[in-house]
């Protein structure tokens, strides 16, 4: 992402997608948004996972992990994509929501690669 004067950013820009309606699909549009912007534009994305406590979107990716662990058809699948792409999945922090952005600067300040976007999922 480049900023008016075409320098790359030093900080990555926030997001967060937002309704007060539960099971109005905020963390599906998440994980789609990091998804596309991660393995197919090429940004740098993490993801907050602030929906405590079913944290689901940290769930998930757990649930896949053990997937490709037990079936060896999803193992060369994902080994494939991710030599394709050239990175591995994008990060995925659980924390509260009152300890997101605390955590957030403590993530990326801990983390070798810098991150272009970070998304929250907010309860």
């Amino acid at each position: 992402m480049d900023n008016s004067t075409n320098q790359k950013q030093t900080r990555p820009v926030y997001i967060s997608f937002c309704t007060q309606k539960g099971g109005a699909g905020k963390s599906v549009f998440t994980t789609l948004v990091a998804s596309y912007l991660h393995y197919l534009r090429g940004y740098n994305v993490a993801v907050i996972d602030c929906d405590f406590p079913q944290w689901s979107i940290q769930k998930m990716r757990k649930r896949e992990a053990e997937q490709l662990q037990t079936n060896v058809f999803y193992q060369k699948k994902a080994e494939a994509l991710f030599t394709k792409l050239g990175k591995p999945t994008y990060p995925i922090v659980p924390t509260e929501p009152e300890q997101a952005l605390v955590r957030a600067k403590e993530f990326l300040e801990s983390e070798s690669e810098k991150y272009d976007i970070v998304l929250f999922d907010l309860p």
